[in-house]
Order: structure tokens, then sequence, then C-alpha cells
């Protein structure tokens, strides 16, 4: 008897976790898991393959901007040390750090037009299944356009000028 309950538990955990693990953009899968008719599918897969693309297009950019958030950082850390610019920013410096600004507050405002393109897709898709699929499509798991860790805020930065603290202080190395 213990064994039978064991079991059923195992089976009911990996039907729950199976249930929600399609992602919205894996077209084939989350139609499947959707039971689209074929109308239905005529109608949703080119918004979900709209979606898949919108995510591919952020992650690209995503890793661009990392890469020159890279170029910069290596910049800024061989400072010339000459008698005008006293080992810090000349103005070519500058320059690239306020072009790198601009670029990521751009990175930023098409991040935002990326969610609201998504949030009307999906309604637009939610608004073509019926009730049951609404239920299936809320359990799928939606595209995330996660910020990349350069430009998040720090989570530590309340930290940095307490003395004496593991994470700041003037003592710190």
């Amino acid at each position: 008897m213990n064994n039978r309950l064991m079991f059923s538990i195992l089976t009911l955990c990996c039907l729950l976790q199976a249930c929600g693990g399609f992602k919205l953009t894996d077209i084939p899968k989350s139609t499947a898991a959707l039971e689209l008719t074929e109308s239905q599918k005529q109608a949703i897969q080119p918004k979900l393959q709209l979606i898949n693309d919108i995510v591919e297009d952020y992650n690209f950019e995503k890793k661009q901007l990392e890469t020159d958030y890279q170029v910069l950082r290596s910049g800024i850390r061989q400072r010339q040390f000459d008698r005008y610019s006293e080992g810090y920013f000349d103005p070519g410096r500058r320059r690239e750090l306020t072009a790198f600004r601009e670029e990521a507050q751009k990175f930023m405002r098409q991040r935002e037009l990326f969610l609201r393109e998504i949030e009307k897709l999906v309604e637009e898709i939610a608004a073509a299944l019926t009730a049951t699929q609404q239920d299936k499509l809320a359990e799928l798991k939606m595209p995330e356009l996660v910020i990349p860790m350069m430009l998040r805020p720090d989570d530590y930065n309340d930290f940095r000028y307490i003395p004496n603290h593991p994470l700041g202080g003037t003592n710190f190395f």
C-alpha cells in the first residue's frame, strides 16, 4: 500500500510538472498543449511565430549590448597615465561612455516596446481560444525579456559605504 501511494504521488508530481513545462514560444509543443483546431492553428501560429521572432531579436540585441559593455569596460580599465589625463577619463572615453549610455537607454525603450507587442499578441491569442484553452494558455510559460545584469539596479548599493561591513566600507580589500 505504501509503495502504491508513493508511486501515485510521484506520477502526479511528474504530470503537474509536465503540464506547465511548455514554453509559449515552442510552437509545436504549445499548439499541441492548447489542442488547437485547424482554423485556430492558422490564426494563432503566425502570432506565436511573431512572439518567437521578438524574443530572438531581443536576445540578439541583449548579447550585442553585453559585448559593447565588455568593450567599454576593457577600455576604461586600461587607463593611460600621462600628465594631461591624470589616469582618468579623457574626452574620447567620455564620448564612448555617453554613446553606451544612449545605446542602453535605446535598448530599454525597445524592450518596453517588445513587452507591449508580446502582451498584445497574447491577448489576441487568448481572444481566439475557448475557456478551457485559455486555462491551458495560462499554464504555459510566457516569454521573459530578462534585463542584462549591467542594467539592473545594484542590490547591494545600500551596503557599499557602511564602514567595516563585508560588502563595503573603507577597508574592503
